[in-house]
């Protein structure tokens, strides 16, 4: 890179952060200057999963909003905490570049690493030997409380799997789909509520399991399918109205037929 992208790029970062400061000062926003980090927690989750909807559709000008408006959270949360004067944008910059480096030896230094695997095994070692991190009690312990129950469940299946705690093929996790839905019609039988909760989630867990063993990650999968459900049942309310016919059960044959031609048009 030469420096007249540099200075470009650094002119851009500079002017965005002044208007992040200006939103915050007496004279700025009224919906800026009352936010707090906690406020603007549900804003930068949602943000973050548009931006992922958006890599998705594979639909890069979609990217580049929406990553602005993640990095605009970042940014956000981070002024706050500066007017408070526990630590600037500078501050985090600082630390997450000296982190990159340091955990990054066969990068930046002379170390010798040959594949991905050893790459995250030196990873977790830095972080204990180098940064000085306690070892957890338990492999688990790093997992935030707050993943939601999907992607904790994914988690937590990939950190056991690296203790060797795991199914030796992938015949393990798909037959215990069956099993589960056939423990799920059993507590449907004896009628108990509780039971039936309980053996839904161990089928979740189980076809995260397998998602897994497949090489996919279940939250992106779902929410490709949840995208496709949506557009597709639009595709249907829209035909519907078209024709004067009610979104009803009494009519859900002609809805039936919507639904195909919608997946004749909207394949994936």
């Amino acid at each position: 890179m030469n420096n007249s992208d540099i200075q470009a790029r650094t002119k851009s970062f500079n002017d965005f952060l002044e208007i992040i400061s200006a939103l915050r000062s007496p004279d700025g926003c009224p919906w800026d200057k009352e936010q707090t980090p906690r406020s603007l927690r549900e804003h930068l989750l949602e943000e973050t999963y548009e931006t992922v909807e958006a890599i998705g559709d594979d639909d890069p000008k979609h990217v580049q909003e929406e990553l602005g408006d993640v990095l605009l959270l970042i940014s956000m949360i981070a002024q706050i905490y500066s007017e408070t004067g526990d630590f600037n944008f500078k501050d985090v910059l600082d630390e997450i570049s000296a982190k990159l480096v340091r955990r990054h030896p066969h990068v930046f230094g002379d170390q010798q690493i040959l594949d991905v695997d050893e790459v995250l095994k030196n990873w977790d070692k830095i972080k204990i030997d180098v940064e000085g991190r306690n070892q957890n009690d338990s492999v688990l312990d790093g997992i935030p409380g707050s993943f939601p129950p999907l992607e904790k469940s994914y988690k937590i299946q990939k950190k056991a799997a690296k203790q060797g705690f795991d199914w030796p093929d992938i015949n393990g996790p798909k037959n215990k789909i069956f099993e589960e839905i056939e423990e799920i019609e059993e507590a449907v039988t004896k009628g108990c509520q509780n039971d039936i909760e309980s053996e839904i989630g161990d089928l979740l867990f189980s076809v995260v399991n397998y998602s897994r063993h497949l090489g996919v990650d279940p939250t992106l999968a779902l929410g490709r399918t949840n995208s496709k459900f949506e557009k597709r049942f639009r595709h249907v309310e829209t035909k519907m109205n078209e024709d004067g016919i009610a979104m009803a059960p009494d009519n859900i044959e002609v809805m039936d037929r919507y639904w195909d031609s919608a997946k004749r048009e909207m394949p994936s």
